[in-house]
């Protein structure tokens, strides 16, 4: 049997096939459709000539959730909520993005006002009906939703999280009423108290939930007519994988599926060959995303921010910038070049695929440089043009009245500039130093530009995984299943109830256990954890410390200490003698799921063998100057072998540089380790 997974990105779809029973791992990446992304999804599968009835578990990663929202093209929505709270949505908080820019305007709300209804009914704070839900004041609503044809209808009550008695009220109705709208009850997503960012969520949920539903039917009705029957599997923003069932109601923990499981593969990676504390650094056709992983996990955040409207949801702290291979060198109206984050994307794509586009983009300025070989690119299925990258990187070259060499190299420095200031706002802007981390390299591009920004960030161990090009879809394979319960409760942590506490617990853990019971996961393989999210007492922002279900009066002091640590870890200050506050407690279920093994490779000595080298290229470094690199094959390298820079190794999905004070070794597993050499260490 077999184990697939497909990761959908803006200009490839990568596809990783595992065999459960050698352990051998076959690859594929094509390009994405974005008109449908499903097709590529499909091509990606055919390419392995595997039948869908050998496949025991499939996983998907996809950019469709993230590409409605950015590019606001979801459902007509609506939003139900307590009648004089309509306009929660536009309000929001009183912070702005651009503090000192006086023309700022914050994006439209998703939801217009006209569709903004308020409905007559109030819950408190503490759960308790006020005003009962008026069912004419709700099928008034229904009426005018109707009427302007809505799609898509978000329901966040106030006080909700307390108390979702009417929230359920209204789903039962719309049920009854309006069945053919999609709708998103807040409770269902989030039991957080934060009244704005829980609309946010809900509305943004609600608006891609048709997109999302139509495209997982197409997609399975593809799977189902190649004879899958096995549970689609989703990847979640939280590093967890949930059941295509699952996705269909929550799509928003779709929102970077992707991502988040690129950081999670490298997390697994280095824990396996004995690295802590790392930086997932991923770099694809349009994008270049990074996350930190600290004691061998990546950080997640609670509320995630997508074109300014937040996510409460748990989800993997990455942060993200258009900086890829198909990111488009311009020129603006002062005559200053930028790259990005405009992308040629899949279709037309970089001048040298051929495919009629004509900008100067990233991939065609590495090209012109020297350091992709045009009759290798992914493995030599895809032939691109030097000519045409020369082409398009002309018009830069003569705006500037310089060469096509300096103008390519320029490319280059500035991206590589972008995404150094990235990797930068994970570590030194949350007071971490990248030289104390690994890099680990990953996506299309990014073994290609890993060595630069290690250079620029001092960063002194680099690691290139084995099948750097489609890790992503890789890590995938190595998620579990996860569910996420949080429940609000505000109160002095000296004052709370430890018998609460510990109802709470035993209330949820059930709950999880049954919805993995339901996903076929075996007892044995759930485990449950515990949070507790604190705050200092006038504090509007809260930690996570993880408790024991057990919870006693002693775990109160061990609880409020942890706190004091992170927040110094965090903030690098922390007052302990300052009373702390409870705002909410938190179960994270996880299923635990089969993960490949990862395969030890031949053994050789320090000297490659010799048809591991395939040659010799020139690069161009600046100022006229060029530097001969080596060229190594990847599929050719064993355990053991060591490579001076300067050279760069090619593979099928991605190309890696090595800069001439550095060193790559090969490890037992492939990966390349690549570590700068002590007699050029400053």
């Amino acid at each position: 049997m077999y184990r697939l997974s497909t990761d959908v990105g803006g200009t490839f779809t990568d596809g990783v096939l595992l065999d459960e029973t050698t352990g051998q791992i076959r690859l594929n990446k094509v390009l994405s459709t974005p008109a449908n992304p499903a097709i590529g999804t499909i091509e990606s599968i055919e390419k392995f000539d595997v039948s869908l009835e050998e496949v025991s578990f499939l996983v998907h990663g996809t950019t469709v959730v993230i590409n409605a929202l950015i590019e606001g093209k979801g459902a007509k929505t609506a939003l139900i909520t307590t009648e004089g709270f309509r306009d929660i949505l536009e309000i929001g908080r009183s912070n702005r993005l651009e503090m000192y820019n006086a023309l700022y305007k914050k994006p439209d709300p998703l939801v217009p006002r006209y569709l903004r209804f308020g409905v007559k009914e109030r819950i408190t704070a503490t759960g308790k009906v006020l005003v009962p839900l008026d069912e004419k004041d709700l099928d008034r609503i229904i009426e005018e939703m109707k009427r302007h044809q809505v799609e898509a209808v978000a329901v966040c009550l106030l006080n909700a999280y307390s108390n979702p008695r009417h929230e359920e009220e209204i789903g039962r109705l719309l049920r009854e009423r309006y069945p053919e709208v999609a709708h998103s009850l807040s409770h269902l997503i989030t039991r957080r108290y934060y009244e704005y960012e829980r609309t946010s969520t809900t509305v943004q949920n609600a608006f891609v939930m048709p997109v999302v539903r139509n495209y997982l039917r197409s997609l399975e009705e593809e799977l189902t007519s190649r004879s899958y029957k096995n549970v689609l599997q989703i990847m979640q923003s939280n590093g967890g994988v949930m059941t295509s069932t699952v996705a269909r109601n929550i799509p928003i923990a779709m929102v970077e599926s992707g991502p988040a499981a690129g950081a999670i593969g490298a997390s697994q990676l280095a824990g396996l060959i004995g690295y802590k504390n790392v930086i997932s650094y991923d770099m694809g056709g349009t994008t270049a995303k990074t996350a930190i992983i600290t004691g061998g996990m990546p950080e997640t955040t609670d509320t995630y921010v997508v074109e300014e409207r937040p996510i409460l949801l748990p989800t993997t702290d990455l942060r993200e910038i258009g900086a890829g291979g198909g990111s488009i060198a311009w020129i603006d109206e002062a005559g200053a070049l930028h790259v990005g984050p405009q992308s040629s994307g899949a279709d037309p794509g970089p001048a040298c695929y051929k495919q009629g586009g004509t900008e100067p983009t990233v991939t065609d300025a590495d090209l012109h440089l020297g350091f992709l070989n045009p009759e290798y690119f992914l493995g030599g299925e895809m032939e691109i043009d030097p000519g045409l990258a020369q082409e398009a990187i002309g018009k830069i070259a003569s705006y500037y009245d310089i060469s096509v060499d300096e103008a390519a190299l320029g490319i280059t420095k500035i991206v590589n500039t972008n995404m150094s200031a990235l990797l930068q706002s994970v570590t030194v802007k949350r007071g971490y130093d990248p030289r104390e981390f690994a890099l680990v390299a990953f996506g299309g591009a990014g073994p290609l530009h890993a060595a630069a920004i290690a250079q620029e960030l001092n960063i002194s161990t680099i690691i290139i995984p084995m099948n750097s090009g489609v890790f992503s879809a890789w890590g995938m394979l190595m998620a579990d299943l996860r569910h996420d319960f949080a429940l609000t409760w505000i109160k002095a942590i000296e004052e709370t109830e430890v018998d609460r506490i510990n109802a709470m617990f035993r209330d949820v853990e059930p709950r999880l256990r049954e919805i993995f019971k339901q996903e076929n996961v075996a007892d044995e393989d759930i485990v449950v954890t515990y949070e507790m999210d604190l705050r200092y007492l006038g504090q509007e922002h809260a930690l996570s410390v993880t408790v024991p279900s057990n919870f006693t009066e002693a775990d109160k002091a061990t609880a409020s200490g942890a706190f004091d640590d992170l927040h110094y870890s965090v903030y690098g200050h922390n007052a302990p003698e300052e009373p702390k506050e409870m705002v909410s407690l938190k179960a994270i279920g996880i299923g635990r799921v089969k993960k490949p093994v990862l395969q030890a490779i031949p053994k050789g000595g320090p000297e490659p063998a010799a048809d591991a080298q395939t040659g010799r290229r020139r690069v161009y470094r600046g100022d006229g100057r060029y530097e001969e690199f080596s060229i190594f094959r990847r599929g050719k390298l064993f355990a053991g072998n060591v490579i001076h820079g300067s050279a760069v190794v090619e593979e099928t999905t991605a190309t890696t540089v090595i800069e001439s004070n550095q060193t790559c070794t090969v490890d037992q597993y492939g990966n390349l380790i690549i570590t700068l050499r002590k007699e050029k260490m400053s």
